[in-house]
């Protein structure tokens, strides 16, 4: 009987187990889908079967701010964020002493990355003072990673950010060196890590190579970022945008095409990625001459009813104003 019981207690066990790695398994794909929303309800649920699994305690802060930074709602939903960010920081940190070998170190890892995520979204809305500190924190703890274990590809992407962006923003500081190069090289190497990091590290590299004017690089990165995950519009935006710097305007414009439907098609909408999309479309037809397309989409734009607290975003504002100037000039020469 004792036998039998215990076998039961195995077979249940070994079920939670399973039931949990889908949980979590789901939500990664849910996040790499921008199913924002569903993924914190598997993880939520993650939790209520398994309170002390730091993973999914930490996904859910790493899903909220991923959610922030695509909608760019940080001026909403910044505050809310840094509360509770920081209250599951808190938690980790609680944790830690009790864990021991790859429990502790991935513990770890999750601590110096909460502390990432509060520094970006606080430089995001201005607090440098704090962005700077916690960014501090966040790599201290990153290295500590590395250095016990130097093949954690996941803790190569936090580290690289800060230096790269570091050693190009704050150069003129006496005490930061030239670290860009070997920042670029960390996220290289996070390239290969697993979800989410590997998707992380293709976007921030994107970025880097569209700041030294390597579009086609750039481009085949976010390209095959899309092979995997079809559809996201974190990659899409960068090819649309790529297009339209590269003057390859009948190429922008079907992607640009693309982002709208999808933004569009979200719930909530992504005010971001719609004004994105139409300062594309209308900066493109506008460089073919093509004054009737330029007219529509820029009507479409400027009498939308966004949101006020976007309109304050700044590269929003600066589209919106470009699609305005654009729409005048074409207005003028119909006359």
């Amino acid at each position: 009987m004792w036998i039998v019981f215990i076998l039961l207690t195995i077979s249940a066990t070994s079920n939670s187990f399973a039931l949990s790695s889908k949980l979590v398994d789901g939500a990664k794909k849910l996040l790499a889908a921008q199913k924002y929303d569903s993924a914190k309800v598997l993880l939520n649920q993650q939790i209520k079967l398994v309170p002390a699994d730091n993973e999914a305690l930490y996904l859910l802060v790493a899903t909220e701010q991923t959610r922030i930074l695509d909608y760019e709602s940080y001026l909403v939903d910044g505050k809310k964020f840094l509360s509770f960010a920081d209250s599951s920081r808190r938690i980790l940190e609680r944790r830690l002493p009790s864990l021991y070998g790859k429990d502790s170190l991935n513990c770890l890892f999750y601590i110096g990355n909460v502390y990432g995520g509060l520094s970006v979204i606080q430089a995001k809305t201005g607090n440098w003072f704090d962005a700077v500190k916690n960014g501090l924190n966040s790599v201290s703890l990153l290295k500590q990673v590395k250095a016990a274990m130097p093949n954690y590809n996941e803790a190569y992407l936090g580290i690289g950010i800060f230096e790269y962006y570091l050693a190009t923003s704050l150069k003129w500081l006496p005490f930061v060196d030239d670290s860009a190069g070997k920042g670029i090289d960390y996220i290289k190497r996070a390239m290969d890590a697993g979800y989410p990091f590997s998707f992380a590290a293709k976007n921030s590299y994107c970025w880097i190579l569209i700041e030294q004017n390597r579009y086609a690089k750039a481009d085949s990165i976010a390209m095959s970022a899309l092979v995997e995950i079809p559809g996201n519009s974190i990659f899409l935006r960068i090819r649309s945008l790529i297009a339209l710097w590269s003057q390859n305007y009948k190429k922008a414009i079907p992607l640009a095409e693309k982002l709208l439907t999808i933004s569009e098609s979200r719930s909530p909408i992504n005010w971001s990625d719609l004004i994105m999309s139409h300062y594309v479309l209308v900066s493109s037809y506008h460089n073919l001459g093509m004054r009737k397309e330029c007219l529509s989409y820029a009507d479409k734009i400027l009498t939308r009813n966004i949101p006020p607290e976007y309109r304050e975003i700044p590269h929003i504002k600066r589209n919106m104003n470009h699609v305005a100037e654009i729409w005048e000039k074409n207005r003028v020469a119909s006359r």
